[in-house]
């Protein structure tokens, strides 16, 4: 028998090669065709930077181009051939095709091999979904084996390198799958497909046979679903296994129950090398281990209403992209300098990011809910008289009470006038936004209209968002119902769509199961171009649940879902934030102190302040802030005098620094910079910093090192190689290079400054609509420094047309001088002049405010 099984796979295998077999090349003005002995292989040049890979077989074909909208200029490029190989060679990258192996090969100009596929493993079988043709498309990467892997969008699996990691990229509540990767290796990877991916997919299979129910646990939950708030029992069941391996080694260890669940509990030798609890859980985990050779038990835990299933893999130094309902193999490679460079290719072809209008960089106060139009404006009464800044405040669901489940549309019981209530708002210098799902209630009088026209998918809840009509429909509603009476933004939830609904559905473009990835892209286009097509003088800020590749040209902010509370929750939420962030997506929150909380308990459990008050610190340099709870009363005076204090600090920070953040939030769009920077971004060439997990750049002068373990009043933060550091807090400064023990009492986070920036900080206020006219200008001495200040009118798109201005800052350490260069542009109602005062930091802590200046536009010279 395992002589047969062998044959088999020696045939399949030459099947796999010869069906890489090179007969005859074309080469056009676009792009050079190769072709193979089943298909045909295009080696497409995107830019001088980014080059497109298609396998196809046949005449089956994605006809659907939802990402790469922008269309540059052709780049120019050169043709070799040889006995061995095929070259194509742009600018930056040199793509060699070996005519025996079949496989590609990446390199630059100096010819060094940045990324090479691996030979034998583009695989394109022949398959079916629901009687439609498709494919299994298959391909692996060389991964050395010092590569670190980012990207791949949003999980809860803890992973911050991605390499030798298994996923299973589906949309769902607290996850994003967006096929995405850079490595510290100098390029970046797109795997260009729609529907159902697996990464580094698992390829040994553990038999899982289930126990005794007696051995399985019960118990009730009141928890969140799309028809309301229910009471969902919770039975567990254990299922048990064993399982062998040939030789020691890291292993990839992948639960997959098939559904959302809330357990994820592998056992294996007795020791749970995968545990995580929540009352919302994505349906697939996974964990890299250490096993020896031989035999292994195994216990899973999860739903009695799931199935488990339970399968390994063998780090092997490689990376695998595999998509069993694939029409053909699509890949793009960007090449760049450093991960920027990466992104600004992929943003310029994908679409780049607009600004958000300045109040989203203020602070967000949600719970999970208010519960009338005096409710939400009796909470921003109180936060303004107890001086605690904040710029929107959100309206979470069931806001529609009669009208029935996701009606855009106030029920007037509870919500009496809402364009009073929301003037209101306006009226104490703060924006309102609303939750909105695509799932609308089909009996209600404003779903008439969605279903008159076919709009809704066929035998499902959620709106066939792809269907133009639909797009058209949906924003007409939203326009009506909720922006015609002063809505500021959208909450978009359960955009994924929930629950995966799209499989086996049919949707205006065809099978679900193709686009399964895509729903929330179209989501945010519908709302973007349906505000800016009724008020194109007012910003679009959409905080959106799910994403997918291109979503950034929609004005989107993400949220990491319906996340639990704990320690552990909160450590996910960073690594999780950094590697959506390298995706291209600048802007992403949480919900600050978990959105599934403990209870009554937790306005006076001590041990939950500390969590909250660590994760409210992070908060506060993440690219959006924004706090957020289930049943839960989260503004700041709910959790006693001590938690309100720090929490007002750490807001009063927040805003002192909004001409910074401000500044830095133009450079994403005009630049395609980041915010939110994992170390790979700036310091690539540090290992020792690439491996920080839960250490980041907050724009180009802050490291920020959260605190995420209790009990702390010291934390251990690593200070990258070739800078000097300065702590924000006392002025003091350390060589790069090293791990320091530093001060982290409950009221600070630790944040250090790199020396050579200038960080321009404004007064404390009550909302980004008071004017910061006086400015604290510090430079952080020690190598050259630049800054831009940049301003315009915060809330429209005037900015696109030229109205906005900036004034570049640049300190020479040498000359002991900071240059105020003369300002570029104007806008409506600017800052006329601003009063600077002048603050040289150089590690002495004595250091203050040296000079002070009326700056009014005019270039001026600042002598130390």
């Amino acid at each position: 028998m395992q002589r047969l099984v062998y044959i088999l796979f020696l045939g399949l295998l030459a099947t796999s090669i010869s069906a890489q077999q090179y007969k005859k090349h074309t080469l056009t003005k676009g792009k050079l065709a190769i072709d193979l002995s089943q298909g045909i292989l295009n080696i497409i040049p995107l830019t001088d930077k980014s080059i497109r890979v298609q396998y196809e077989i046949g005449n089956t074909k994605e006809v659907q181009e939802f990402v790469f909208i922008n269309k540059p200029n052709l780049p120019s490029f050169a043709f070799k051939e040889d006995a061995t190989s095929l070259k194509l060679i742009t600018k930056a990258i040199i793509v060699a095709f070996d005519k025996k192996t079949g496989v590609l090969q990446y390199s630059d100009k100096s010819g060094k091999v940045f990324l090479s596929e691996k030979a034998n493993s583009r695989l394109m079988k022949p398959s079916t979904i629901m009687g439609e043709p498709c494919f299994v498309a298959e391909l692996a990467f060389e991964s050395p084996q010092d590569e670190y892997l980012f990207g791949l969008g949003q999980f809860q699996d803890g992973f911050y390198n991605l390499k030798n990691s298994t996923r299973k990229l589906i949309q769902v509540n607290s996850q994003i799958a967006i096929p995405f990767l850079v490595s510290n290796k100098g390029y970046g990877l797109l795997w260009h497909q729609y529907g159902l991916t697996y990464f580094n997919p698992s390829n040994q299979n553990i038999a899982l046979s289930k126990n005794d129910t007696k051995e399985g646990e019960k118990r009730e939950a009141e928890v969140t679903t799309t028809t309301g708030t229910q009471r969902v029992s919770q039975q567990q069941a254990v299922y048990s296994g064993s399982f062998s391996v040939a030789k020691d080694g890291e292993y990839s260890v992948m639960l997959d129950l098939g559904d959302m669940d809330s357990r994820h509990l592998v056992i294996i030798d007795d020791i749970d090398v995968i545990n995580q609890s929540n009352l919302w859980l994505p349906p697939a985990v996974s964990k890299l281990v250490q096993l020896k050779a031989g035999e292994h038990t195994v216990k899973v835990v999860c739903k009695a209403s799931n199935t488990p299933s339970l399968s390994l893999k063998l780090s092997n130094n490689e990376t695998v992209f595999n998509s069993p309902n694939a029409k053909s193999l699509d890949y793009v490679v960007f090449a760049g300098k450093d991960t920027d460079e990466i992104i600004a290719t992929y943003r310029n072809l994908t679409g780049n990011v607009p600004m958000l209008p300045k109040w989203a960089f203020g602070f967000w106060q949600c719970r999970e809910r208010y519960t009338s139009g005096e409710h939400l404006v009796s909470t921003l009464k109180e936060f303004r008289k107890r001086n605690l800044p904040v710029d929107v405040i959100v309206q979470d669901w069931q806001y529609w009470g009669k009208y029935g489940w996701g009606v855009p549309k106030f029920d007037e019981t509870h919500y009496p006038e809402p364009e009073k209530f929301i003037k209101e708002i306006h009226d104490l210098n703060a924006h309102f936004s609303v939750s909105v799902w695509e799932n609308l209630n089909k009996e209600s009088e404003i779903a008439k209209e969605y279903v008159s026209k076919n709009l809704f998918i066929k035998d499902s809840p959620w709106i066939d968002i792809y269907n133009p009509e639909a797009q058209k429909t949906h924003w007409n509603a939203l326009d009506k119902n909720l922006f015609a009476l002063g809505v500021d933004s959208w909450w978009m939830d359960a955009t994924e769509p929930e629950n995966d609904a799209l499989r086996g559905k049919q949707t205006y473009f065809g099978l679900g199961d193709f686009y399964r990835l895509t729903y929330p892209l179209f989501v945010s286009k519908a709302v973007y171009e349906g505000q800016r097509n009724t008020n194109p003088d007012k910003r679009v800020a959409i905080l959106i649940r799910s994403a997918f590749l291109g979503q950034q040209r929609y004005a989107t902010i993400n949220w990491s879902g319906d996340i639990g509370w704990d320690w552990d929750a909160y450590k996910r939420q960073i690594v999780a934030g950094l590697n959506y962030n390298l995706t291209g997506m600048p802007y992403w929150t949480t919900d600050i102190g978990g959105f599934f909380r403990p209870g009554k308990g937790q306005y006076t459990d001590e041990k939950y302040h500390e969590i909250l008050t660590r994760w409210f610190q992070w908060g506060a340099f993440n690219p959006i802030f924004r706090i957020h709870g289930y049943q839960t009363e989260t503004e700041p005076w709910k959790y006693g005098e001590k938690v309100e204090n720090n929490m007002r600090t750490m807001m009063n920070l927040r805003y002192q620094l909004m001409p910074y953040i401000y500044s830095e939030a133009w450079q994403i769009s005009k630049n395609n910079s980041t915010l939110m920077r994992s170390l790979i971004m700036d310091f690539n060439d540090d290992t020792t910093a690439v491996s920080q997990a839960y250490q980041y750049m907050f724009g180009k002068a802050f490291l920020i090192a959260p605190v995420t373990a209790p009990d702390v009043t010291n934390w251990n933060v690593y200070l990258p190689k070739q800078n000097a550091w300065y702590d924000f807090w006392t002025g003091k400064k350390f060589e790069g290079g090293q791990t320091i023990a530093t001060p982290a009492p409950l009221d600070k986070i630790p944040v250090f400054v790199k020396e050579g920036s200038i960080v321009p900080m404004g007064n404390v206020v009550q909302s980004t609509q008071t004017k910061q006219d006086e400015l604290e200008i510090r430079v952080y001495t020690g190598k050259d420094a630049s800054f831009s200040l940049y301003n315009d009118e915060g809330d429209n798109y005037n900015y696109e047309k030229g109205e906005h201005i900036e004034i570049t800052m640049t300190w020479n350490e040498k000359n002991q001088s900071l240059t105020i260069g003369n300002q570029i542009g104007n806008y409506k109602d600017q800052i006329d002049t601003y009063t600077m005062n002048i603050k040289w930091i150089t590690g002495n802590q004595n250091d203050t405010v040296a000079k002070s200046i009326k700056y009014s536009g005019k270039k001026v010279v600042i002598k130390k």
